[in-house]
């Protein structure tokens, strides 16, 4: 019995601390690729005459 609730203790333990890695790492994640969606700078306008069409 003792046994028993010692695995318990053991497993409940590692499930607490792999769900505080994976949300520490999925909001680490999101603040990293968020700057670069929202940061997008402009071409400048000399990049146009290497596109393959011209307008």
């Amino acid at each position: 019995m003792q046994e028993v609730k010692g695995l318990k203790k053991i497993k409940m333990f590692a499930a607490k601390a792999a769900k505080a890695a994976a949300e520490s790492a999925l909001k680490r994640d999101a603040n990293n690729t968020t700057c670069f969606a929202i940061y997008q700078p402009k071409a400048p306008a000399a990049l146009g005459r290497f596109k393959k069409e011209q307008k």
